[in-house]
């Protein structure tokens, strides 16, 4: 097969460049427009009615350009379609073309990572699907609807820090966000040492009424588990040697997890075997009690992660009838790193020992979105096993802070020849105010949005409008419609602010207006 690719000048070299890494012979016509998005159909195939395009078998136009390019087919009596937007993407495009159908209106990148994004949530609705099938298989279960192990994905449970000290409405608030964010189970955070059993009975109601999830207590102490059980809780977190005896009763149709310890007096075996003996014979005696429902956490210890792991490891290939914990956030609270990449990596880990479900927590600034984030690191881990491959071109990702292509056009300054080039390094003298008055911006981040307080010249003491919105460019358009901006350096200044805010929610990073969102390391 044979393609022709057409561009814009200023892109020439770089579709060039890109082009020669797929084995599909191609050729390049670039077109008297420097970039690539302000050519339209109509003047692409004015240019191809004077060429010869007959020992073609397709063209490519890029992804950007306006209009249907059946226009071109129908002109030309060649099959014309739109390309990716970007020339980095030129090598899948074309690696792909024996098996995507591609569109003479939508760019060609965005047809492939649909189709992998289709691919993969069809991979794993099926699995839903088989729920019944695949629990009568050994190392699976039910906790209330939901099903767990080995032959599902690994689920997420959002923990409530500290709900025992919160009203109702904010537990709610939480358990609703967090659903929203794809959380499996939502667990009940006790307050440690503190018993509360009314306060553990009460955030179970509230969250039951508000989410249809499974729903966690996340305590030792007995009283608690009791009466969170009876409220309705579908899995106690946790059980240990201390609280076995008293807890036996209360949990044989509710699942729980096992931790090796004793809490009661201090215990907690730091050598693999010994941890991972000690955890088989605490849930021994759990199913001597009557607890049939069980999972085994080793405790992921933050100062201690590879001993941790590879505890989990042997305690797994002994017990592969036993489904996993993997209290992933011990970790993630505890270093300062973004969230997403040590998400991703402990996912990887915990979905090697065979985890079934990971604990997140969104306890500090720095981990917020750490529940979405564990979602998708859970699905991408569960496609990339199943797949037998690593977690790459899966159809989804947690790229968040970079990009996997590089989608920038080399700069040819060869272009400045004939122009007048100006070093921008000096900022405004003598500002002057704007006649309007001026703006304070802020972000809220529970809601996602951006407001806007605008002061009058005369009261800058006074909040004359408030306007609040989620898309910047929409609020910057009503501060344009009402007037209130006529200096053209306030106008930029006003962008740029609206630029950081809109990034800030975005990246989960704190917005303070005049700093930098992200700083200088």
């Amino acid at each position: 097969m044979k393609l022709l690719l057409i561009t814009g000048s200023l892109a020439e070299k770089t579709v060039e460049k890109y082009s020669k890494e797929s084995a599909v012979e191609t050729v390049i016509i670039a077109l008297k427009v420097p970039v690539a998005a302000l050519l339209t159909v109509k003047q692409i195939n004015q240019v191809l009615r004077k060429t010869d395009v007959q020992k073609v078998d397709m063209i490519l136009v890029p992804g950007l350009v306006r209009g249907d390019t059946k226009t071109i087919s129908d002109s030309i009596g060649v099959l014309t379609f739109k390309g990716p937007k970007y020339a980095a993407d030129l090598p899948t495009v074309l690696s792909s073309l024996n098996h995507v159908e591609l569109s003479t209106i939508i760019p060609a990148c965005v047809l492939l990572k649909k189709e992998l994004q289709k691919k993969a949530f069809q991979e794993l609705e099926e699995v839903e699907k088989n729920k019944d099938i695949l629990l009568k298989k050994s190392g699976n279960m039910l906790i209330g609807e939901l099903a767990i192990g080995k032959d599902f994905p690994m689920r997420v449970m959002a923990e409530i820090v500290d709900a025992a000290l919160m009203p109702n409405d904010e537990i709610q608030r939480l358990a609703k966000y967090y659903v929203e964010n794809g959380a499996d189970i939502i667990d009940v955070g006790m307050v440690a040492g503190g018993a509360r059993p009314l306060d553990a009975k009460r955030a179970v109601e509230a969250i039951k009424k508000v989410v249809d999830v499974p729903v966690s207590i996340d305590t030792l102490d007995p009283n608690e588990i009791k009466e969170a059980v009876m409220a309705g809780a579908d899995l106690i977190l946790s059980v240990d040697s201390g609280n076995l005896g008293k807890v036996a009763s209360l949990s044989s149709e509710v699942a729980a997890v096992v931790i090796p310890t004793n809490q009661s007096k201090g215990y907690f075996p730091q050598k693999i075997e010994e941890r991972v003996y000690f955890l088989e014979k605490i849930i021994n005696r759990a199913n001597k009690l009557g607890m049939e429902k069980l999972l085994g956490d080793l405790i992921l210890e933050p100062l201690n992660i590879l001993n941790s792991m590879l505890a989990f490891r042997n305690f797994a290939l002994r017990n592969p009838e036993i489904p996993i914990f993997v209290g992933v956030s011990n970790v993630t609270e505890l270093i300062d790193a973004d969230s997403v990449g040590v998400n991703a990596l402990l996912a990887k880990l915990s979905s090697e020992v065979n985890a079934s479900i990971i604990l997140a927590t969104e306890k500090s600034c720095k981990t917020k979105g750490t529940v979405r984030e564990e979602v998708i690191a859970s699905k991408m881990m569960f496609l990339a096993k199943s797949r037998e491959s690593v977690p790459k071109d899966l159809g989804i990702d947690l790229l968040v802070l970079k990009d996997k292509h590089n989608h920038e056009e080399e700069y040819d300054n060869t272009i400045e020849k004939n122009a007048r080039v100006i070093i921008a390094n000096k900022n405004i003298e003598n500002k002057i105010l704007d006649i309007e008055g001026s703006f304070r911006i802020i972000i809220n981040s529970k809601e996602k949005s951006i407001i806007v307080f605008h002061f009058v010249k005369n009261n800058m003491a006074k909040v004359n409008l408030v306007i609040k919105g989620k898309n910047p460019e929409k609020i910057y358009c009503e501060i344009f419609r009402m007037g209130l901006v006529k200096n053209v350096n306030h106008a930029a200044y006003l962008g740029r602010e609206l630029a950081k805010a809109e990034i800030a929610l975005q990246t989960g990073k704190e917005y303070m207006q005049d700093m930098a969102v992200f700083n200088k390391k």
